[in-house]
């Protein structure tokens, strides 16, 4: 192990993404919240990742998760460090990750790494404080702990009783993805907000292992463009329809407005009118990716006949859709789909019945050795429809 992640708020989905990526063999589950990897930092496209929120260098791994045995080790560690970085005030920060420290703690232990650096190395240090044992996301971005004099120190105890101690590389933009959430010219409540960590993570589960950014992704519904925003930020042509004109008006103004804030170059987009159930796509893409059909946005939990109703309904147009694909993919391309799966009680889901039919459909699920499949659904405490995430090659 020579990096690790830190996953996201469901970290199922994160931990398939970075299977999906760098295969099972270079990924292993550290703890709840983290994912090893046989990897150098420098070699994970972080970048591209919706469901990590931070990327870390392996220093040391500590044979305890003793807070005092661990904390014995941070000095040398840290002073080593400081050594290699550059001139400036380094910014130092501690994240604690199924320890048993408190924050108070944590903080002590930063001032006492602050004394061992001005007295060792002769360098000014600024410490930012923990108010609980993990510094959020924002924190470490706007405190700059990933920067070139930044040191976060990441401590998190492994599924088998074990410290891995990191140091922070690479960290979520939330301010970028705030910015391609929100600040896209064109949305539309009544279609779903399709979050861009989870746009990210349907392209890296439909792309699988291939080589990033080469070939076209089709969306075949999507929407106010989020899958074809994402996938053209990895460097991916896209190729988008959906069944209402006015959503291809959509994604039309929202990619035009991501080419000016991000100026994306030569690129390839294509963007046409189409029902997903009987269009026909050309040139035929090398992967699909997207958000299907997902019904009506419940927001109580309806009555059992209106919920049965609506799952097949939603049913009969998804077969009707993976027909209509079957015929115009080669055998071995890849699909993510997210479709919907409805919360009919706490952590219990109905399912679409097509789920249970896929051979049938001329299409075989993949699955992974990390994750379950029940594990590969996305949603919010409460919340009624999530999107549960089928990934899929074509016989």
């Amino acid at each position: 192990m020579q990096s690790v992640c830190i996953l996201g708020r469901q970290p199922a989905l994160g931990l398939a993404e970075l299977e999906s990526l760098y295969g099972a063999a270079n990924v292993s589950s550290v703890s709840p919240q983290a994912a090893g990897l046989d990897l150098h930092a420098s070699d994970v496209e972080f970048g591209r990742l919706g469901g990590s929120t931070r990327l870390a260098h392996v220093l040391a791994v500590a044979p305890t998760t003793d807070w005092k045995a661990v904390e014995r080790q941070l000095p040398e560690l840290v002073t080593e460090l400081a050594l290699t970085l550059p001139d400036g005030k380094i910014q130092l920060g501690l994240s604690s990750f199924g320890l048993r420290v408190s924050a108070s703690r944590l903080n002590a232990a930063g001032l006492t790494l602050k004394k061992v650096l001005r007295d060792k190395v002769g360098r000014s240090v600024r410490v930012t404080p923990n108010p609980e044992p993990e510094l959020n996301t924002a924190q470490v971005l706007h405190n700059r702990l990933a920067g070139p004099t930044g040191i976060e120190l990441l401590l998190i105890a492994t599924h088998n009783g074990q410290t891995v101690i990191a140091r922070t590389t690479e960290v979520q933009d939330i301010d970028s993805y705030t910015l391609r959430d929100r600040g896209r010219p064109k949305r539309d409540a009544r279609v779903g907000m399709l979050p861009p960590k989870l746009a990210q993570i349907i392209i890296n589960l439909a792309t699988g292992s291939a080589q990033p950014g080469t070939g076209t992704i089709l969306d075949p519904f999507c929407g106010t463009g989020v899958v074809l925003q994402e996938a053209l930020l990895m460097g991916y042509s896209v190729y988008g329809t959906d069944l209402e004109p006015r959503m291809i008006e959509y994604s039309g103004e929202n990619l035009d407005w991501l080419d000016t804030k991000f100026q994306l170059g030569d690129v390839h987009m294509r963007l046409e009118d189409g029902d997903a159930t009987t269009h026909q796509w050309s040139p035929s893409p090398n992967f699909v990716a997207g958000e299907a059909y997902l019904g009506r946005p419940f927001t109580t939990r309806p009555r059992a006949e209106l919920l049965a109703q609506t799952a097949s309904d939603v049913n009969l147009i998804l077969k009707k859709f993976l027909k209509n694909l079957h015929g115009q993919l080669s055998s071995g391309d890849r699909l993510c789909l997210a479709v919907p799966a409805w919360q009919i009680g706490t952590g219990r889901f109905k399912h679409l019945p097509l789920i249970d039919q896929i051979g049938e459909l001329g299409y075989n699920r993949i699955r992974f050795e990390h994750v379950r499949d029940e594990q590969l659904l996305y949603y919010r405490e409460g919340q009624i429809v999530a999107r549960q995430l089928l990934v899929l090659t074509r016989k």
